[in-house]
């Protein structure tokens, strides 16, 4: 009796200690599971993409108004006061129409300005009671040659003509309609005024269904420039004293089981627009880090979401 005792107690605790080996390590594999969601979860979370090949963009904007394609300014020839304007800013003419009137100095007889020719008056440059004299290159008027041809101007930077060519295309929307019309630049040289300096941009647009003149424009000349291998997005650029460099995704192999940690590659800048950076001496299979829910620098620990788990 006692032997069959004895062997029933050794094998029912032979059983306990099953049982609480199994009980621990349920526990163990539960803390290591929650040990390791609770490391990925305290993690800075990031997001990469691979560099890829194509063309930096660059586009310049700004507003501006059409005006005739082809102006010519008539200047004031005689000294007088203007007594009378018989034409506005719009107005169809004819060849030999009188536009003003004006009083001569000292005779006090009355003078008719005259068109030379047919036209529309684009612009009239005096006004009524003012005097003018042959001496002080006073533009009585401009007029304009009907035409189906507008023309639209944008001042532009030294920076921005870098990156702006009679090949570029221009986008023209017409503020007030809505509507955008096609054109192209006619014309690029330097322009130096008081307040300004820079290059001015014509645009020539030809339009044949209605008058774009004083039509109001939003101007962008888009320009893609020459073809890179390695192309990032520019929030993955970084700069410290050393010089430019990326934080890439690698592996990281540890206790808790595989993961991922952010390590630096220095980089040469070739070139940038406002979405991506050309840069030298990147390996094309580099998942680059483009964005993060924390700070991160070489060698920290990170949760990459490309993984799909967490």
């Amino acid at each position: 009796m006692d032997k069959a005792e004895n062997e029933k107690r050794a094998y029912q605790k032979k059983k306990r200690f099953k049982k609480i080996f199994v009980v621990l390590a349920v526990v163990l594999l539960a803390l290591t599971f929650f040990s390791k969601s609770f490391y990925n979860y305290r993690l800075p979370v990031v997001t990469a993409a691979l560099p890829r090949q194509g063309r930096l963009s660059f586009t310049v904007e700004g507003t501006s108004e059409f005006t005739y394609a082809y102006t010519e300014s008539i200047y004031v020839d005689i000294d007088g006061k203007i007594r009378e304007i018989l034409v506005d800013v719009g107005d169809e003419v004819k060849a030999g129409q009188t536009l003003m009137r004006v009083e001569r100095s000292g005779t006090g007889e009355m003078y008719d300005v005259r068109s030379d020719k047919d036209g529309i008056i684009s612009w009239i440059g005096v006004s009524k009671g003012i005097y003018v004299s042959s001496m002080q290159n006073t533009v009585l008027y401009e007029i304009a040659e009907k035409s189906e041809e507008w023309v639209c101007s944008l001042i532009i930077s030294e920076e921005q003509f870098e990156h702006i060519s009679m090949e570029s295309v221009p986008v023209l929307e017409l503020v007030d309609q809505n509507e955008s019309v096609e054109g192209e630049i006619s014309s690029i040289f330097g322009y130096d005024s008081q307040n300004l300096q820079g290059y001015k941009v014509n645009i020539t647009v030809r339009s044949a269904d209605a008058s774009l003149a004083g039509e109001r424009v939003k101007i962008a000349i888009r320009e893609d420039g020459e073809l890179y291998d390695t192309l990032i997005p520019a929030t993955a650029l970084c700069k410290d004293a050393t010089g430019y460099y990326v934080l890439v995704v690698q592996e990281n192999n540890s206790v808790l089981g595989e993961g991922y940690k952010a390590h630096r590659m220095s980089v040469d800048l070739l070139g940038s627009d406002e979405a991506y950076c050309a840069v030298r001496g990147l390996p094309t299979d580099e998942l680059v880090i483009i964005a993060s829910t924390s700070e991160i620098a070489d060698g920290s620990n990170v949760f990459y979401e490309g993984d799909g788990t967490r």
